[in-house]
Formats: structure tokens, C-alpha cells, sequence
């Protein structure tokens, strides 16, 4: 089966998709609430023992709380069925590596808001899609396992909105979603197995041809996308922007889009860059647990702002699995200076606070604080030419405040 013939497999899924009962769209002006989450990585139980296999893996990851996915899923839903947003936004990394068992068992997580009438849209990430890292972990071992291709994944996913897509583009899983009478969500798929990371000049054609017919309809749009539209700071651009961003943030600013919501960073941060407004909303999985909640007014001014999932003692697991992470990382980058104990354990914590304010979009708020610490110096004295040296640097620098909160009129 060609792969072109698989996407269009997805695309009519998609299209056709939905729950057997189609609901009533909210009305013109009428004021909402969605909420955006993101980086899941979500890991289904079933595929890990908290074995010796699995726990290196945790110590030698990026700090996601991997060994509790489940409760944190779980917390997510709960607190989606007590707020009642309209829409829940997955904008992907759903999974840890694009397991097959992990996608199914969210999708069912999933189909819990469904059934209480909250529509949930989702797009791949880098790692949902024919992921050959796909594992099991036992004991000492990994075990390569089923990972999904985009048909598959349309297929799992399809039955989570009442309402089936406008329009789907053949050529990827990119599609526009209903979320009003007035407002569309245009979801964009850079993620495609033979281009990873690039939204095709085909898609772009696609896209334009939807933005130009909601125009004319006069609908407000929003778009979605897993890696980011605009380049954040000079650490997480290549590899995070969307190859193509360039002239995809033109197409939208042609048809006056004002807001991207995305992920992939794992860094909560608010870039915007030739006129299109950027919000990438740090992971689920990592401290401080983050998901935003967009409101738009009746006079469709948008409202974003970041809140954490309520669980403490998800709280707590998340922090201590993060500054663990950035201990070993700095404790071994360190090794090769001539410090004393007391100068690399100041280091080290300075840098695990940064750390933590740098993935909670707060670093700005303690830039005058950090400056007068001895361990400041440090770094910049010692630490300069290594790259966590640099990484604190270019953090310090490009730091800006409200990275978890912004009101935009989107016409």
C-alpha cells in the first residue's frame, strides 16, 4: 500500500469519523473554552515492570515523569470533566515512542470526555508516528513493539469528537476542526514519515485553500501545530521550528491567523514573529505539569493562561524527577573543571532553580536575583565553554516575562 493511498485511508477516517450522535456547535459569538495540552509521551502500563531496563531509561531521559504517565493522564481527564471546556487540543507527542498499546489505551482514556461532550482533537508528534524506538521494558530488557503509521493513528483517534473535520488534506494528517459556528481550529501536521519535521509545499497549497474559503466565510481561526511556527530562542530553534515555518507563518498572516498553539520544546514560552503569535505550551509530562486554558470572548478577544494539574503529589514526583535529571547532567559536566565541592554544588543548584524556571516560563521574574549569585559568576567564570554553561547564558539573555499568560484580539 502506497503511502500516499494510506493517508487518504486517514483522511476519510477522519472525515467520517465521530461519535454516532453529532452535537450541537456552539453559537456565533457565543464566549468559549478550550484547553491546550501537549507532550504527553504518555506510556501505556502494560509495556513496563519499573524494572533495571526501565529505570535507567528514566535516569538517562530528559526528566518526563515517564513512570507515572498513567496518573497523569488520568489527573488530565478528571480535571477536563470538572472544568467542561468545549474542546480538549492535543497538539502530539501523545505517546513516549509511538507504541501501538499506548496510543490505543489513551484514545480510550480519551473517549471518556468524549462521551461527556467535550470534542478532542489531536495531531501527531515527532515520536507518534512509525517510531522504530517503540520498546517494551522487563527487568534488563527492551523489546521492540508494534509502533502506528498515520492511517492507523487517524483510525484509533477517530471517534473522539462529535463533530467530523471540514476538511482534511490528503497529503498528511492536517485538517480544520469545527469549535464554533465562527471559529475553525486548523490543526497542521508536520510529522509525515518521508519528511519529518517539514510542512510539504503540498500541504501549504491545502491550507491556503481552507484559510481562503473561511475568509470568505468570515470564520476566526486558530491553528495547532506539534513543532513550532516561530523560533523561540537561539538554543530551541533548529530542530523545534517547523521546517517551512517561514512561508507558513506568511500564508497565515495573509489571512490574518493570529495565534499558533504548540509543543515540542517541553518549554513553556510566548514568541511572536512576523505577526503571528506562537504559544508553546511546556510538556504534561515534565514539572510543573502545564496545560493552557484558552477562552475566547463574544467579541472573539482570546484569552491563554497556564495551569497546572492539582494532584501534590504529582507535583512533588514531577520536581524530584526533573532536578534529579538536571543534577546528574551538571554534576557530570562539571567533572572535567577544577572546583572545589562547595563551588560545583552551588553551581549545580543554581542551575537546577534556572532549570526549572527556564521549563515554567518564569526565568525573566529572577533575572535580578540570579545575577547577584556567587554561582552566577561561577558559570560564567568556569562553566562558559561548556554547553550547560552556554544553555544557562543564552537562557539568561533571551529571557522575557508572561510567557504563561496573553490576551489577543483575534479580529
Amino acid at each position: 500500500m502506497s503511502g500516499k493511498w494510506k493517508i487518504g485511508v486517514a483522511v476519510s477516517a477522519l472525515l467520517l469519523g465521530g461519535c454516532v450522535k453529532a452535537g450541537t456547535l456552539p453559537k456565533k459569538n457565543e464566549p468559549l473554552t478550550h484547553v491546550i495540552a501537549t507532550d504527553l509521551h504518555y506510556l501505556a502500563p502494560e509495556l513496563h515492570d519499573q524494572g533495571e531496563r526501565f529505570q535507567r531509561l528514566i535516569e538517562e531521559s530528559d526528566g518526563k515523569l515517564t513512570e507515572k504517565s498513567e496518573a497523569l493522564v488520568d489527573q488530565f481527564v478528571q480535571e477536563m470533566l470538572q472544568k467542561k471546556p468545549q474542546a480538549v487540543l492535543l497538539s502530539g507527542d501523545l505517546t513516549f515512542n509511538g507504541e501501538k498499546l499506548s496510543h490505543q489505551r489513551l484514545a480510550r482514556k480519551l473517549q471518556v470526555l468524549t462521551e461527556a461532550g467535550i470534542d478532542v482533537w489531536v495531531i501527531p508528534g515527532n515520536h507518534d508516528l512509525n517510531n522504530a524506538s517503540a520498546a517494551s521494558f522487563s527487568q534488563a530488557q527492551a523489546r521492540h513493539v508494534e509502533s502506528v503509521d498515520a492511517a492507523e493513528f487517524a483510525a484509533i483517534y477517530q471517534n473522539l469528537t462529535c463533530h467530523p473535520a471540514i476538511s482534511c488534506d490528503p497529503q498528511s494528517l492536517s485538517c480544520l476542526a469545527p469549535l464554533a459556528e465562527d471559529v475553525q481550529l486548523l490543526l497542521i501536521d508536520a510529522n509525515r514519515p518521508e519528511d519529518p519535521g517539514v510542512v510539504s509545499e503540498e500541504t501549504q497549497r491545502w491550507i491556503e485553500r481552507q484559510l481562503e474559503k473561511a475568509q470568505a466565510d468570515q470564520q476566526t481561526i486558530l491553528s495547532l501545530s506539534h513543532q513550532n511556527l516561530a523560533d523561540h530562542t537561539a538554543m530551541f530553534s533548529y530542530g523545534f521550528t517547523a521546517r517551512g515555518a517561514a512561508s507558513v507563518r506568511a500564508l497565515l498572516s495573509t489571512y490574518d491567523v493570529r495565534v499558533n498553539f504548540s509543543g515540542h520544546m517541553h518549554i513553556q514560552h510566548i514568541q511572536k514573529q512576523e505577526g503571528l503569535v506562537d504559544v508553546a505550551t511546556s510538556s504534561l509530562s515534565v514539572t510543573p505539569l502545564h496545560y493552557g486554558v484558552i477562552t475566547l470572548d463574544a467579541d472573539r478577544t482570546l484569552h491563554y493562561q497556564t495551569e497546572s494539574l492539582a494532584d501534590p503529589d504529582l507535583q512533588s514526583q514531577a520536581k524530584l524527577c526533573f532536578d534529579q535529571t538536571t543534577r546528574r547532567q551538571m554534576q557530570s559536566a562539571l567533572e572535567a573543571l577544577k572546583l572545589s565541592p562547595q563551588e560545583t554544588a552551588a553551581m549545580i543548584e543554581l542551575a537546577v532553580m534556572m532549570n526549572d524556571e527556564i521549563f515554567d516560563g518564569t526565568l525573566a521574574e529572577n533575572k535580578p536575583r540570579i545575577r547577584q549569585e556567587p554561582a552566577w559568576y561561577l558559570w560564567q567564570r568556569e562553566g562558559k565553554d561548556l554547553f550547560f554553561g552556554q544553555y544557562l547564558e543564552a537562557m539568561w539573555n533571551e529571557a522575557t516575562l508572561d510567557n504563561n499568560e496573553i490576551t489577543l484580539p483575534l479580529r
